[in-house]
């Protein structure tokens, strides 16, 4: 493990809860392990995962849906710091997502049995994992109440809403095109969104950076 592996580790709530010499410990035992992974690799998917807490240490990865007809829907982007693997953890069940390393990746796999010896040990990782799953789930509402919305644009102004996380001023970290399929919709109807939230003065883009001029609601 590399001193930025270990700064990356450390910066998660869950691990930090934990302590460098616990987490360290279980890599040189190897009963977690350090894995690298090819840009467009599966890193986990319905039939193929293993009940195991992973943790980006470097790159990024995808998280999509499979709709019946085949069609992927972008639900998020995962970078350092961040895990996965929550929602099969501790129950039987194939996962409900596709993960795809959309760069080249290392994580730091931790499985069950060390999560479940994690809880047994440390009341305070047990706090930081319910809460990590709290905010997953809000996560998730607020990406449900974007699919509710029938109009591109209303899709639009949530989704941007919730990336800005409070700040008025920030960066797409991706382009229009995995915008588009975050939400559903058409690459043209993502421009056509962003014309008409300029001209009600609700928001602005100027290439990546996006301001927000009403973050009280697009219609109000």
């Amino acid at each position: 493990m590399t001193a930025k592996d270990r700064e990356i580790l450390l910066s998660n709530s869950l691990f930090s809860s934990l302590g460098k010499e616990i987490c360290e410990s279980w890599v040189r035992g190897k009963r977690a392990l350090i894995l690298s992974a090819k840009k467009g690799e599966t890193l986990m998917a319905a039939e193929s995962f293993e009940r195991s807490l992973v943790l980006i240490l470097k790159g990024s990865a995808r998280v999509s849906k499979i709709g019946a007809d085949g069609k992927r829907t972008v639900i998020n982007v995962l970078s350092a710091g961040d895990v996965f693997g929550m929602a099969t953890l501790f129950y039987e069940s194939g996962y409900p997502s596709e993960i795809t390393a959309e760069s080249p990746c290392r994580t730091a796999v931790f499985p069950k049995e060390l999560v479940e010896e994690a809880f047994a040990s440390s009341p305070e990782f047990a706090k930081a994992y319910v809460t990590l799953l709290s905010q997953k789930i809000h996560f998730l509402n607020r990406k449900l109440e974007i699919f509710a919305e029938g109009e591109a644009e209303e899709k639009l102004f949530r989704f941007l809403s919730a990336a800005a996380k409070g700040r008025t001023e920030f960066e797409l970290s991706f382009s229009v095109s995995r915008l588009a399929e975050s939400l559903g919709v058409g690459r043209a109807s993502v421009y056509r969104a962003f014309d008409a939230l300029s001209e009600k003065g609700v928001l602005k883009k100027e290439g990546k950076k996006i301001v927000i001029f009403k973050p009280e609601g697009l219609l109000k």
